[in-house]
């Protein structure tokens, strides 16, 4: 078996980021697609929809969650070989994050990840200094801290039986205003109900609960060496825990009684899933070189935040122009989401490949850097 190169290692990260995006627009478009097929009679038997459903959900969350978290200890690796001290900047690299969540939150969608990433990355560089021993005592902590909440917080919401709402549903309840209600109404009432965001019931406090132990995680994989050729035994772990353990138990909870259970897919057993993901992924690009379709997914990952936010631009612009047309309300629900998803997904693979032809980053990338570089700057004068 070929060594594999830190160059081919950098563009695997690059490919499974790529997948955690497109893998998170795959969960999402269930959202966007809401009006999709509201007035037709399906085609496709019901379980269809709910296996698509079922398929993405939580695990490309998971699996951006623990690629932030690798991420997070590559640049303190790097601060650490370059003689600065940790955490140093990366405060202000939080606060960026934090606000691009902010915006994303009030005028684009109300599933923002990026403002839980900001908060838990924080908390986490801090914590990375902490040895290893105290590492898995926090990661063993907080993970059962996380499924306590969670057992608490769906407890409270899960709706009686027979009565379960489907993922769009459920997010269409919290995220679009009243029939009279436009766009500017919703970012309206972002804003002034802007402490909602934060409860203990928001997908914000779950993903924080969540990432940190599984940041923390992340860069202990990385560390391990999840990439190198001396992990396969690692990878192979992960890989059972992952797709032969969990898996089947997150079908089993995703799809229970139409979905009752699917929050303890969504963020207990999903997770695994995208652990095992990683592993099969890294394993995969252990024996051979990224092929055309991984370089394509390699560029989405590599101006991840710009892809990120185009899809959520992209599925609100769609659902609030052309979704609304009794033209679209008129096609099978599931074979038209497929539809947008290849759609939108192409539009992304097309846009990266075109973009990184010119430039290294993102246009996100691009400005998140300058903000950066300035707010350093600024920061060293003062000082």
């Amino acid at each position: 078996m070929p060594n594999v190169s830190s160059d081919d290692r950098i563009e695997t990260l690059d490919v499974l980021r790529g997948i955690a995006i497109v893998g998170t627009l795959a969960s999402n478009i269930w959202i966007f697609t809401i009006n999709v097929g509201s007035a037709a009679t399906p085609l496709l038997p019901d379980w269809i929809g709910e296996v698509s459903q079922w398929l993405p959900n939580g695990k490309f969350l998971g699996l951006l969650t623990i690629m932030f978290g690798i991420g997070l200890e590559i640049q303190r690796q790097s601060a650490l070989r370059g003689g600065r001290t940790w955490p140093g900047t990366y405060p202000v690299r939080a606060g960026l994050l934090f606000l691009d969540g902010l915006i994303n939150y009030v005028f684009v969608v109300q599933f923002d990840v990026l403002r839980a990433y900001a908060v838990t990355g924080l908390l986490v560089a801090f914590l990375l200094l902490t040895s290893d021993r105290v590492q898995w005592w926090l990661i063993s902590v907080f993970f059962a801290l996380h499924l306590t909440v969670l057992v608490l917080t769906s407890s409270l919401t899960v709706p009686p039986r027979g009565e379960a709402l489907s993922l769009p549903e459920l997010s269409r309840a919290a995220r679009v205003p009243t029939e009279d209600g436009g766009y500017w109404s919703l970012v309206n009432s972002n804003i002034r109900n802007i402490g909602n965001a934060f409860t203990i019931y928001s997908e914000f406090s779950t993903i924080l609960l969540m990432g940190i132990p599984l940041f923390l995680l992340g860069g202990k994989l990385y560390r391990a060496g999840i990439f190198r050729t001396e992990g396969v035994q690692l990878r192979r772990w992960l890989i059972v825990i992952g797709l032969v353990v969990a898996l089947p138990v997150d079908f089993v909870l995703g799809t229970y009684d139409g979905g009752t259970l699917s929050s303890y897919s969504r963020y207990g057993t999903a997770p695994l899933v995208a652990l095992g993901i990683l592993a099969a992924v890294a394993q995969f690009y252990q024996h051979r070189a990224p092929g055309r379709f991984a370089h394509a997914l390699g560029r989405v990952g590599t101006m991840a935040l710009s892809c990120y936010l185009l899809q959520n631009v992209l599925g609100v612009v769609l659902e609030r122009t052309i979704f609304q047309s009794n033209v679209v309300r008129t096609v099978d629900p599931v074979l038209g989401t497929y539809a947008v998803f290849a759609a939108i997904s192409g539009i992304l693979l097309a846009f990266a490949a075109l973009w990184l032809r010119w430039r290294r980053r993102g246009p996100i990338e691009y400005l998140w850097v300058a903000s950066f570089k300035l707010l350093v700057r600024e920061r060293r004068a003062d000082s």
